[in-house]
């Protein structure tokens, strides 16, 4: 189960896409998570907009259309992002766009998944009281494991 951490915000730049910097807003948020008993939660930028989750990048799928919010966001332009985003192009059943993703979206999205490089591809089974399914993250991980142990 997720949720948004709303009590401080991710400052789009040119460095919030390092993995090095400002991590600040990670750390508190993964407190938050656990005296709450959250599996993860989204961290929001200034604007209020979705950029990632305290262990990966997020990406939410509507039908066929998938997204992940722009590195102009301010979210961490990870190597498995681009690796998800590469093997996602390459599937003739999606489209992946980079866009701003608003909290509303995530209640209308068919599924939620969180990608790092030390768990792969996350499937969120809740957000608030919606449950999602996980058919693109099962898909995703069969597809990254052939590419990255074959």
């Amino acid at each position: 189960e997720i949720d948004l951490f709303k009590d401080h915000f991710v400052y789009a730049s040119m460095l919030s896409t390092l993995k090095t910097t400002n991590k600040n807003v990670n750390i508190l948020a993964g407190i938050f998570a656990q005296e709450n008993g959250y599996d993860d939660l989204l961290l929001l930028n200034q604007d209020k907009m979705v950029v990632e989750a305290i262990s990966g990048n997020v990406f939410i799928r509507k039908g066929e259309e998938i997204k992940t919010p722009p590195v102009s966001d301010g979210c961490l332009n990870g190597i498995m992002r681009g690796k998800v985003i590469t093997s996602l192009k390459k599937m003739i059943n999606y489209t992946i766009k980079e866009e701003t993703i608003t909290p509303f979206e995530l209640q209308r999205a068919d599924e939620i998944f969180i990608t790092n490089m030390i768990r792969g591809v996350q499937s969120v089974s809740k957000y608030r009281k919606k449950t999602y399914v996980k058919d693109t993250a099962i898909e995703l991980n069969q597809s990254l494991n052939e590419f990255f142990f074959d």
